[in-house]
Order: C-alpha cells, then structure tokens, then sequence
C-alpha cells in the first residue's frame, strides 16, 4: 500500500468535518437599524445605529453648527438618555441604564442619578468638534441593544441622544452637576428603522 492511497481517505474525511464546523460568531440574519435627526439652536445633524451582531451596535454620528451655535470646537459629551423625548431637552431625563424598573427586572443594580456615571449604559465616547464646527462620532457600544431585551433602546419610552456643551470629564459620581458635560444643547429621538 503507497502513502497516496492511506492519505486520500484521510483527507476526505478531515474535509467532511471541516464542512460540517463551524463557530458561532453571532451576527444576526437581519441587521436592526435606528436612526435619530439631532436638532438644538443652530445646530443639526444625524446619528444612525445598526446592530448587525448580537450585542454589539455601531453608531455614527454626524453634526454641525452655526457660528452663533453652542457647538464650539473642541469636545462635547454625548449620551444616549433614558427616554424618547426632546421638548424640552430635559425631558429625556437623564443617562440610558437599562430597564431598572424592579418588576420586570429585580437583579438590576444601578445607582440612581450621576452615582454610576461614567458607567450608566448610554455613557458614549466624546464627540469632536473642528474649526469650522463639524463634528463626528464613530463607535461601537456592547452596552445597549437595538433588539428587544434588558438593555434595549426601545423600551416603552424610547431613548434620545443628547450633546452637552462641555466635555465629560468621566468621573465617578462627579463632584459638580458639570462634570458629565453641563447643559445639554442639542437632542435627537432614536427611531427603529
């Protein structure tokens, strides 16, 4: 018997097995999608999220303000808050934690106000702002899902995006009502698509 003829079977066989593996990598048949129209004085933008894999979402954020805007160069935080909602800016309530709401979700841990920040799940990354005022935010959170759980962003209020007029410092429980980025000067609904 030649070597040819004990390895052909061999091959085969590692190639069947080899069809037959495969791992998990958990992207989803069907990519969920959001969008949110940013809006403040002077200032406009978009924000798209898409959740192609299970627990992670991708967000793109694009925005733009007026000279006379309070979209300043330099950084701005962004968060995704609580509730769908922008009339006024404060009726988004404060940072996206997952539904905490103890009936339907005993085992939630969360600490009320800013005692969890930077830590709430909404916290984002900062946004930068250039000279001409165009800013632009490019991200991926496991912290939020856009399909339906715990964590998602379409609870029964929804959730909005909000830019702050200053940078988040991301600081544990911030000494000053500031330090997560002061006043909120733009807001945008997140829309299932």
């Amino acid at each position: 018997m030649n070597m040819l003829s004990l390895l052909i079977p061999s091959i085969a066989a590692l190639a069947l097995l080899g069809g037959c593996t495969s791992y998990y990598t958990g992207k989803r048949d069907t990519k969920v999608q959001a969008h949110a129209t940013i809006t403040g004085e002077g200032i406009t933008g978009e924000a798209d999220l898409y959740e192609e894999y299970e627990g992670r979402v991708r967000i793109t954020l694009k925005l733009e303000g007026t000279a006379a805007s309070k979209l300043t160069p330099g950084r701005h935080a962004i968060h995704i808050h609580e509730t769908g909602a922008c009339d006024p800016f404060t009726a988004a309530k404060g940072h996206y934690d997952g539904n905490i709401d103890a009936q339907v979700n005993p085992e939630a841990n969360v600490s009320p106000g800013l005692g969890n920040h930077p830590y709430h799940l909404g916290d984002l990354p900062n946004l930068k702002v250039n000279e001409d005022r165009k800013g632009s935010l490019y991200t991926i959170t496991s912290r939020v899902t856009l399909s339906e759980g715990l964590n998602t962003l379409f609870d029964q209020n929804g959730s909005a995006f909000i830019v702050h007029e200053l940078e988040d410092q991301y600081l544990p429980d911030p000494p000053m009502s500031d330090g997560p980025g002061g006043p909120r000067i733009a807001c945008g609904v997140i829309v299932k698509r």
